[in-house]
């Protein structure tokens, strides 16, 4: 039977345990429903004749005091006529069978129900007659002993009702006392049943489950060390259990596999990383190669040698403008920081800005606003100036009348915040579109070196750092930069 029992399908093992659960609740409900027809048929109609007598009584004494107080005040004749109805109406609800009643409560409802239309007839003449009818006092009276009469008959059919349905109550009494050691006999083979399915179906499913369980928290923490599950069952968990075994001794082997790849993954980022390092370290010998092409000292001392010749010569703007160009050149060839004081970066843009002035005139102009600490604050190196020198080139030159640019800086929310704005040609939004294009990707091709590289140096050095540019073709464009502080 237990190797039966083994071979089985789960399907057929649940089956069989459904098949005796339902069996229980078939046999409970069946009890229920006799239970319940038989007390609403035998306590049901005890409880109705009583209610029945009860109400008579009410009813009859209801009506003996509207009665009365309608005799001496011949007032509230609606009330009484009301009373008057439903006693008419109880009376009719008395139940007149033989079979169902024993000789003497059967005498007592054959009077009241043939008394009652007398009375009724002769109550109801005296409400529609007046006081000076003859023998008006005579019939009041009559009516009075004929209530005291039917109230009487109605006491004793109210005892005899509750003496006779207590004996019938007495013997349902004795079968109720019974029904459960009856219930406990039938469903005590399918409890007994039940328990042994649903410990079978634990030993056969949920133990299995369990250890799977166990070995799974160790496969989770790496560990493969664990003993293969076995079980006797050849039913759908025993399938699955050695599915379960197999996938195991797979992912200890994939496991082992991705170590494996994981290392030499290893070794060939180190040496990717170095291949880097050693191309990073050409990049800047080729820099320092071309750099060293122009001797900076050489430079130097020729504009230093030519701003002596202007100021002998008397020719200050000459002189002021080499002074300017000469500061711009030291900037850029000598300054190796990533990060300058925005002090310095205007330095630089203002000696440029001059030079242009001197170069156009009253076609160009700027403003420089800044509501911060300029030496306190800091920013790429040589980021304002290609920007200006753009907004001259590309903008303000190509424009007749010239135009304005304008430097505005301060400080929100831990983030320095720089605009520099021109009021030159501006551009297509075709190619706004283009260019920002170009900013996602970080690319240089079609937005030059100047914007591109300032662009992909603020977000390199910067988490939150941002560079954004705005403008409307024939008006104006804007710089927008975002410089986190902290």
């Amino acid at each position: 039977m237990k190797r039966k029992n083994f071979n089985q399908s789960i399907k057929y093992k649940i089956g069989i345990f459904i098949i005796a659960v339902t069996s229980a609740l078939i046999v409970d409900i069946c009890f229920d429903f006799f239970v319940v027809e038989y007390t609403s048929s035998g306590f049901g109609e005890i409880l109705k004749e009583i209610s029945v007598c009860y109400e008579l009584q009410d009813a009859l004494t209801n009506e003996k005091a509207q009665f009365a107080y309608y005799i001496k005040n011949r007032d509230k004749k609606e009330e009484l006529l009301k009373s008057c109805e439903r006693t008419d109406e109880i009376v009719d609800k008395l139940p007149l069978d033989l079979s169902h009643m024993d000789t003497e409560r059967y005498a007592r409802v054959w009077s009241i129900k043939n008394s009652y239309p007398v009375y009724a007839g002769k109550r109801q003449e005296i409400i529609d007659s007046d006081y000076d009818a003859n023998d008006f006092i005579e019939k009041v009276y009559d009516i009075y002993e004929m209530q005291d009469y039917l109230i009487e008959y109605g006491e004793r059919l109210m005892d005899i009702t509750l003496s006779e349905n207590n004996e019938i109550y007495q013997k349902q009494e004795k079968f109720f006392k019974r029904l459960p050691f009856i219930i406990g006999i039938v469903l005590l083979p399918i409890i007994v049943w039940i328990i042994y399915m649903a410990i079978r179906l634990q030993a056969l499913i949920l133990a299995p489950i369990n250890k799977m369980v166990e070995v799974s928290k160790n496969i989770a923490k790496n560990r493969f060390c664990d003993k293969d599950i076995d079980v006797k069952n050849k039913d759908e968990m025993g399938d699955l259990v050695n599915a379960f075994n197999k996938m195991k001794h797979a992912t200890a082997g994939y496991i082992t596999s991705l170590e494996e790849r994981y290392e030499l993954s290893e070794l060939l980022h180190k040496e990717a990383m170095e291949k880097m390092k050693m191309e990073k370290r050409l990049n800047e010998a080729r820099f320092d190669l071309l750099k060293s092409q122009i001797n900076p000292h050489f430079l130097f001392n020729t504009l230093n040698i030519i701003a002596a010749s202007a100021n002998l010569e008397d020719a200050k703007d000459t002189e002021d403008m080499i002074r300017a160009l000469g500061n711009i050149f030291r900037y850029s060839l000598k300054t190796d920081e990533k990060q300058v004081s925005l002090e310095r970066e205007l330095s630089i843009v203002k000696d440029y800005m001059y030079i242009q002035k001197m170069r156009f005139g009253d076609r160009v102009s700027y403003e420089i606003v800044s509501r911060v600490e300029d030496d306190k604050v800091y920013i790429p190196s040589f980021s304002l100036q290609p920007i200006v020198e753009n907004a001259i080139v590309h903008g303000i030159s190509k424009k007749e009348e010239g135009g304005k640019v304008v430097i505005r800086v301060w400080e929100k929310d831990e983030m320095l915040h720089i605009i520099v704005a021109d009021t030159g040609v501006g551009m297509s939004g075709e190619r706004l579109s283009e260019l920002r294009d170009f900013m996602k990707k970080r690319s240089t091709a079609k937005i030059g070196i100047g914007f591109g590289n300032i662009y992909k140096r603020i977000k390199n050095i910067y988490k939150t750092g941002d560079l954004r540019i705005y403008s409307k073709e024939g008006k104006m464009t804007v710089v927008y930069f975002l410089i986190p502080q902290v």
